[in-house]
């Protein structure tokens, strides 16, 4: 009899240590995918870029805004989204920090809404197949200075953010915020050239799928030391970057897969014994 409970016991904790050796992977598993964290994800700031205004006066117009409270303002704010004619109520009550104070954003987008000038475009109609491909061209035309101040004018990008759309749903959204940025008067005589980093376009791809007909749209608030004159606009275009390969899956999720695939193979095992 006590050679049969110690067999029997033998058998139990070989039992418990090969199921030990099997939690050991999975473990070591979840431990390296808590370490691949993903650092960034927004719109960066590429850098000036030369255009006339012919040249982005035929670019798709994302957003135009002019400050509606008058010439000493120095806040203005827009937010496009599909289907609206007036855009203010894209912004759903957003607030975005104005020199370290909040601002409710929206409200000074230029009318009418619609194509070509300010609208939400397809996907598909920019061409873009991945999210690396997006360009956003900001097009400042802002007073040089004065007698008083001769110094060329700034503006500070409180928030900019690009906004992806199934329908009338919002799936996907990436934001930035860049300050100072250098203008000048005229249409086409400052424009600044952003993008999306490399993770942010991989979680729009995710977000987008195979479904071009998608729509993307922008918010923006900027602010001036002095007053703003307006109007500032966004053009949205395609940067000829070659598209982002198709996801594969990482070590650690095959790691996770193989696991789990050896777990029910001894699960098995050690019911037949």
């Amino acid at each position: 009899m006590a050679d049969g409970l110690s067999r029997k016991g033998l058998k139990r904790d070989m039992r418990n240590f090969k199921i030990s050796l099997l939690a050991a992977p999975l473990g070591l598993a979840f431990v390296m995918a808590a370490a691949q964290t993903v650092s960034a994800n927004s719109i960066i700031f590429v850098g000036p870029q030369d255009i006339t205004g012919a040249g982005f006066g035929n670019l798709p117009r994302a957003l135009t805004i002019q400050s509606s409270g008058g010439p000493h303002n120095t806040t203005e704010s827009g937010c496009i989204a599909p289907g609206l004619t007036h855009g203010n109520s894209a912004c759903a009550n957003k607030v975005v920090t104005v020199g370290g104070k909040p601002f409710t954003a929206g409200g000074d987008e230029q009318n009418p809404i619609k194509f070509p000038k300010q609208a939400a475009p397809t996907v598909s109609s920019l061409g873009i197949t991945s999210g690396n491909q997006i360009g956003i061209l900001f097009d400042a035309i802002q007073p040089q200075g004065s007698k008083k101040n001769p110094s060329p004018s700034s503006v500070t990008i409180n928030d900019l953010t690009l906004k992806l759309y199934n329908g009338a749903s919002l799936i996907f959204s990436v934001s930035g915020t860049f300050s100072p940025l250098t203008t000048n008067p005229g249409n086409g005589n400052t424009d600044y050239l952003f993008e999306l980093d490399t993770a942010a376009a991989k979680a729009f791809n995710l977000a987008l799928g195979k479904h071009f007909g998608d729509t993307i749209a922008l918010d923006s608030t900027i602010s001036f030391p002095r007053q703003s004159a307006g109007p500032d606009s966004y053009a949205f275009f395609n940067n000829g970057a070659p598209p982002l390969p198709s996801p594969t899956p990482e070590p650690t999720s095959m790691l996770l897969l193989g696991s789990s695939i050896v777990a029910l193979v001894v699960k098995k095992g050690l019911r037949k014994a």
